[in-house]
């Protein structure tokens, strides 16, 4: 719909056609020329009377400032998505019936597409925009599939979910609570046999991730059992090395009721470096409805010992607890912590140390400083307001303070991209700057050019080339230093904000893992972000390579070559990034792999070699029941129904005999000047051309 009007009143067209006409007829009634008998064709001087007059009136209504405004209105129909659980658990759940699921959907999906907008998701480790379902999802996180459809279709026209699942979840929170606050209707599918099967089951494996050599650990695997009372059976743990598979220990169990839980205690020795691998396994019963939860692996990594990092503080402060919390959660590394006024232990069983607030007025830790640099050890200085900036100065080389003692500054962190030392996460990147204030000296602040920036100041929104948290080499000699305290503030943040302490964990513990570490002078590194993955884990590549000035560079192509345990070799090529290299190479059958990688840098061949080990995530073996009752429930609170799968395709049918899902209708407004439009030029360019032509034709002037 379009509407003409006016910026003045509409009175003053009267007033355009008077002038349109007054003009016209001088021009054309009062001049002889055209009156000869040889023009005498009134025809023609009409046409140039009624083009001149239709001219000079658009002109002068053009001075009034019309425009136009155009109304449009769009349709969107109501949006059902149907989701679907892609998890493993489903095979059991539909064992026979997994194309009529299939069929069924896709029937609601024909039906319903008549009368609404019908879109596909797949749910397990995450929600997936997809149609394929084949049942390979390796765990079921229901809730945050809810929570991730919310998001997409906030303050969208989304009607009804109809959400197809057997009720098994082993990840998140109880989904009914995921769309407390969603006012669509939900119809839930639920498929799988509720009944209580005969079955018994490992239902965890308890172990740590890291232990070290020679030492003896303790694993507890836990055991659940159902309608087995009266039957005996073992559990064996198994090392599985390349040489084949050793048997460590075995335990007897007895199952005395028809619901059982027990715990079995294992403790195995240490006694190589490496990646280990257990298998625990429950010697199987006739009748159980499956055999593979009756298996769990487990992957231990074996260390030769730890990094061993010292703490001094000036006093005790808040700081210090967050070093501590956050170094601690790496089990690579053991945190010794000790005030500046007591401490004279020797520094020889440290690969690192940290001067919090050191130098300072009190304490200006001569003789420590000197030991450090006699046994070249690495050091990380944390500048504080107990600092004093003179001697803190004087104790390292990367960064000059010259600054107030009494007056202090809020700084917030800026993160340099084109830091090369270390990576941080995607998310590490996007949280730093969130962060609240530290607190530094208000003053100057010069840093060395042979520094790397990791942070730098952001003072009052205004960014500065203030450091924040550098790094230097001196030597064999690394150095950090953070230019603020009050590193407690952020992990408190990060936490309120992340629901996790990871964000601040990771930068302090890659800064401890890079200080802590000997130089590396290998031209050529490949590197891993850990060593034994889960099998919906993706597994990285990160490389480095190193011209003969000791400069990054990646000219040169790296290939890799990955093989597994029967020999079965495959090959990959890194992909560049700004002055190094990165590879994502997907998703591995749980294992043990090999890596070279290899380049050519001038007429060098260069390789780099490692091992990586996949643990199979084995959650959906452990539950086969499935559990219709929260689903029932969601249903409910949401206008909705529950169906089984022969009654499916009714949703279709009630959804529609509701008449609830009504389509949003969205008006577009759109205003234009009239002087805008191309065809009044035309128009203008026309009557113009149309009244010079005839005129010229008629020899007029």
């Amino acid at each position: 719909m379009s509407s003409f009007s006016f910026q003045y009143s509409s009175w003053f067209l009267i007033l355009c056609v008077v002038l349109a006409a007054a003009y016209t007829a001088a021009l054309y009634y009062r001049d002889s020329i055209f009156s000869e008998k040889e023009v005498s064709n009134a025809w023609w001087k009409r046409i140039m009377s009624a083009a001149r007059f239709a001219l000079v009136f658009l002109l002068c209504v053009l001075l009034l400032s019309p425009f136009f405004s155009h109304r449009s209105t769009q349709t969107f129909k109501p949006i059902v998505a149907i989701v679907a659980d892609n998890s493993e658990s489903m095979k059991y759940g539909l064992a026979k019936d997994t194309s009529l699921f299939k069929q069924t959907l896709k029937e609601l999906e024909s039906v319903l597409g008549q009368n609404y907008e019908v879109v596909n998701y797949t749910a397990g480790d995450a929600l997936r925009n997809n149609t394929t379902i084949d049942f390979s999802e390796k765990s079921s996180n229901l809730s945050t599939a809810l929570e991730e459809l919310n998001g997409i279709y906030y303050n969208r026209n989304l009607g009804a979910v109809i959400l197809a699942t057997d009720g098994i979840y082993n990840k998140g929170i109880n989904p009914v609570y995921s769309t407390e606050n969603s006012t669509y209707q939900v119809y839930s599918i639920a498929v799988g046999d509720t009944s209580i099967k005969k079955d018994q089951r490992i239902s965890a494996v308890f172990h740590n991730k890291l232990v070290y050599l020679n030492d003896k650990f303790a694993v507890r695997a836990d055991i659940e059992s159902n309608n087995l009372n009266g039957k005996n059976t073992k559990i064996t743990c198994y090392e599985i090395t390349d040489g084949g598979t050793k048997s460590i220990d075995t335990k007897e169990i007895t199952y005395n009721t028809d619901a059982s839980f027990r715990s079995v205690d294992f403790v195995l020795p240490a006694n190589k470096t490496g990646v280990a691998h257990y298998r625990f396994v429950l010697e199987n019963l006739t009748g159980e409805v499956t055999y593979q939860n009756n298996v769990r692996d487990i992957y231990v990594e074996i260390l030769d010992g730890r990094q061993k990092v010292l703490l001094v503080a000036n006093t005790p402060h808040p700081d210090v607890a967050a070093f501590k919390s956050a170094i601690e959660s790496n089990k690579n590394y053991q945190l010794d912590v000790a005030m500046a006024e007591s401490f004279n232990k020797s520094l020889n069983e440290y690969n690192l140390i940290i001067l919090h607030q050191l130098p300072s007025g009190n304490q200006k830790v001569t003789a420590l400083l000197q030991a450090a640099q006699a046994q070249k050890k690495s050091l990380l200085f944390v500048l504080g307001t107990q600092s004093f900036p003179v001697d803190f100065s004087k104790a390292q080389n990367l960064v000059n303070v010259r600054g107030s003692t009494n007056n202090f500054n809020d700084v917030t962190a800026q993160v340099n991209k084109d830091f090369s030392l270390f990576t941080l996460s995607e998310k590490t990147l996007q949280t730093l700057p969130k962060l609240p204030p530290l607190s530094n000296f208000f003053g100057d602040y010069t840093a060395n050019s042979s520094t790397k920036t990791l942070l730098s100041q952001k003072i009052n929104n205004v960014t500065t080339d203030y450091p924040l948290w550098i790094f230097g080499e001196t030597g064999e000699t690394k150095t950090g230093v953070i230019c603020a305290e009050g590193l407690w503030r952020w992990r408190n943040y990060d936490y309120m904000l992340n629901k996790s302490h990871d964000a601040t964990n990771e930068i302090i513990n890659k800064t401890i893992q890079y200080l802590s570490v000997k130089n590396d002078k290998r031209p050529f590194r490949v590197t891993l972000n850990k060593n034994v993955f889960q099998d919906n884990e993706a597994v990285i590549f990160d490389a480095q390579l190193y011209n003969a000035n000791y400069e990054l560079v990646n000219t040169p192509n790296i290939e890799l070559e990955i093989k597994n345990e029967t020999g079965e070799r495959t090959k990959y090529s890194f992909s560049k990034t700004d002055n190094s290299y990165t590879l994502n190479a997907g998703f591995f059958a749980a294992g043990n792999y090999t890596y070279t990688a290899t380049t050519s840098l001038g007429n060098n061949t260069l390789t780099a070699s490692g091992k990586f080990s996949v643990s199979p995530l084995q959650l959906e073996e452990l539950r086969t029941r499935a559990d219709h009752q929260w689903l029932y429930r969601i249903a409910a609170q949401h206008n909705g129904s529950m169906h089984y799968l022969s009654t499916a395709k009714n949703i279709a049918d009630e959804i529609n005999n509701k008449n609830q899902l009504k389509p949003v209708l969205y008006d577009t407004f759109l205003t234009e000047s009239a002087i805008n439009l191309k065809w009044i030029f035309v128009l203008l360019l026309a009557l113009l051309s149309l009244e010079w032509g005839t005129r010229k034709y008629l020899g007029g002037y």
